[in-house]
């Protein structure tokens, strides 16, 4: 018997956006159409497709409800199996070689892991995401160094997306920071599991 197909990023977006609360299609067009999620938002005819496929797979499952303005709704929520589906696609680890592509999924990935991954998973994911656009920065700047592009407006366009990853870079640090201020999880604390992981890997 054939395994499972993968689930695509937009799938796990719809299992991670009904974790703990029941949300109707109309609900998650509306949460795409009118928040920075817009990025994701399904085209016209894939958003309740994609949710009946999650229900086949046992992923989400539904209940009919009667909305505020007396309208029948089909409300969908995660199944522990959906949440045990999406906890691994936050825990998946960040590919350096896809970062510069990815990195508008690894965003939403961090948004909805609050409350999903501990501090410590937080912070190791905020590590991994940090190294790995660091490394892309430095190849962006090798690239745009040793690199003869022909007239002025591919080189402005690189400047362009070395100006966005070195932002992304920077924001990735501070919110590293701010997280490991607040958290009730301490810097050795954190650093401990790391290294004993590390030895496990050994």
């Amino acid at each position: 018997m054939p395994s499972p197909r993968r689930l695509t990023d937009f799938e796990q977006i719809l299992i991670g956006l009904t974790v703990g609360s029941p949300r109707s299609g109309y609900d998650l067009k509306r949460f795409f159409s009118s928040t920075p999620a817009v990025v994701y938002e399904p085209s016209s005819g894939a958003l309740y497709p994609a949710l009946r496929r999650l229900e086949r797979r046992s992923l989400l499952c539904s209940e009919v409800a009667v909305s505020a303005g007396k309208r029948k709704q089909r409300r969908y929520l995660a199944t522990d199996a959906g949440l045990a589906a999406h906890g691994r696609w936050l825990r998946s680890p960040v590919d350096p070689a896809t970062v510069g592509r990815d990195l508008g999924v690894h965003l939403m990935r961090f948004a909805l892991a609050e409350g999903s991954l501990t501090a410590i998973e937080v912070h190791r994911f905020l590590n991994q995401l940090g190294d790995a656009l660091e490394a892309f920065v430095s190849a962006m700047e090798e690239f745009a160094r040793d690199t003869s592009l022909p007239g002025r407006h591919p080189a402005l366009a690189i400047e362009h997306g070395l100006a966005v990853h070195r932002a992304s870079l920077s924001w990735v640090r501070k919110a590293s920071g701010i997280l490991a201020g607040s958290s009730e999880v301490c810097a050795d604390d954190i650093l401990t599991t790391e290294c004993a992981q590390a030895e496990r890997r050994l």
